[in-house]
This record gives structure tokens, C-alpha cells and sequence, in this order.
């Protein structure tokens, strides 16, 4: 009978609490804000056998936008460069795959990652 005493007072104490939250003004958001910070749309514009440029077009209402590499041979991650223009350059790769990443931040929100994937560099 003790357990049935226990259960009984947890029920009523999560009633109690649901009609307070309900009968003080909680609800839940009506809707989810849409996310309008679109991803770049990223053109190569270079390459050589150590070097790549990429270029985009500018995004409405982007504050900067964030790029960064991971080379897959060795798992090797980048920096993350902040720029506000709408190119970059690397140089003096050494050989490998990458793969580059591109966000655009337009305050506080942020795009979708894009991704230029196994690039190859001799």
C-alpha cells in the first residue's frame, strides 16, 4: 500500500504543477521563427596544385561569413576565418583531399553549412 500511497502523491503533485503552469500565462511558442539566413552559393574561381580561390555572391542581410577546411588524409582542421567580403584565398596547401566549409551569419542566425568536398590538391 505504500507504493500505491507514493504514486498517488507524485500524480498529484504533477497535477498540481501542470494547472500551475497552465493557470499562471505558460504556453508554448505558437510558432518556430524561420531561419532567413540563406547558405552562400560558392564558385571556385582558382586552383593550382597547392592553392584554390572560392568566391560568392553577396547574402542579404549578412553580417560575415565563416570558412574553414578539414583535410582528410590526417583529419587536419583549419581556423576558422570571419570575413565580411565575398572571397578567399589559400595558399601553400600541402598535398591532400579537403574539404571547405562556408556559413553565413546574418546576426544571430546563422545559415546552412556548405560544403566543397574532396578537393583534391597535388
Amino acid at each position: 500500500m505504500k507504493n500505491a500511497s507514493r504514486i498517488g502523491k507524485q500524480a498529484l503533485a504533477t497535477f498540481f504543477l501542470l494547472f500551475g503552469l497552465l493557470a499562471f500565462g505558460f504556453s508554448a511558442p505558437s510558432t518556430i521563427p524561420d531561419c532567413n539566413c540563406t547558405a552562400p552559393t560558392v564558385t571556385i574561381t582558382a586552383q593550382a596544385s597547392n592553392s584554390v580561390s572560392f568566391s560568392w555572391g553577396a547574402v542579404s542581410g549578412a553580417t560575415a561569413y565563416r570558412v574553414w577546411y578539414v583535410r582528410a588524409n590526417d583529419n587536419y582542421t583549419s581556423s576558422e576565418t570571419t570575413l565580411g567580403s565575398t572571397s578567399i584565398s589559400f595558399s601553400s596547401l600541402p598535398q591532400g583531399i579537403y574539404n571547405f566549409y562556408f556559413v553565413t551569419d546574418c546576426g544571430e542566425e546563422s545559415s546552412a553549412i556548405i560544403i566543397t568536398d574532396d578537393l583534391i590538391m597535388h
